[in-house]
């Protein structure tokens, strides 16, 4: 199976990480403020379901289906912390002077973590296409899309974690059930799911198209 991560790509991540990291301490040393490093630990989140699908694709020779099936879920539920942070654009404060240096701050993480999640879904749709099909390695990525659009309004307006459905699952229903259901109660809930879902298509398709043409004339 062919490396989805190779050594070039893998050294880009890093000086961009490296980078985003720079300049979110060099705010925090001319501003004298801290207020947006939560944004480590977003981005930490958002790197979990890169790192965990990486582990799973390195390793699928050696472990039985079942593993790989544990593993997966647990992939599918930490994925939604990486097209999460698009939202912490909100945090931006328009009457800060440094509201331009702080906006650019919190696109550029939310871009970098949307990448390690679109990365994952890169070795997950890899993963499945080598033991079980296209057709399942399809409704993977799917599935994932589907369910980081209910994570991204959960989290954002629920204030839910990805971990709660391991600890707290029966209230994590309780809430969902009574937040959702029926349709009728909470329309506005559904048009913001299905527009995160459409932008992360957009974005994945974009992604794609690039990759395509690489190698190319563009004037061809």
């Amino acid at each position: 199976m062919t490396e989805p991560l190779d050594s070039k790509l893998f050294k880009i991540i890093v000086l961009i990480t490296g980078a985003n990291l720079l300049v979110l301490a060099i705010r925090d040393i001319i501003l004298e403020n801290k207020i947006y490093d939560f944004l480590l630990w977003n981005l930490f989140l958002g790197f979990l379901p890169l790192l965990l699908a990486y582990i799973l694709w390195r390793y699928s020779a050696k472990w039985n289906k079942y593993v790989l099936i544990f593993g997966s879920l647990v992939w599918l539920f930490f994925y939604p912390n990486s097209p999460y942070m698009i939202s912490d654009l909100m945090h931006v404060d328009p009457n800060d002077p440094a509201v331009l240096y702080d906006t650019l701050i919190l696109f550029s993480f939310a871009m970098l973590s949307l990448f390690y999640g679109f990365l994952s879904l890169k070795f997950m749709y890899a993963l499945f296409k080598k033991l079980s099909g296209k057709k399942l390695a399809n409704m993977t990525i799917i599935a994932a899309l589907v369910l980081s659009s209910v994570g991204f309004y959960l989290g954002r307006v629920l204030r839910l974690n990805s971990w709660d459905i391991f600890t707290e699952p029966f209230k994590v229903m309780h809430d969902v059930f009574e937040h959702l259901w029926p349709i009728s109660k909470n329309p506005s809930a559904y048009i913001i799911m299905l527009l995160f879902g459409g932008i992360q298509f957009m974005l994945l398709i974009m992604m794609k198209d690039v990759n395509d043409i690489e190698g190319e004339s563009v004037t061809e």
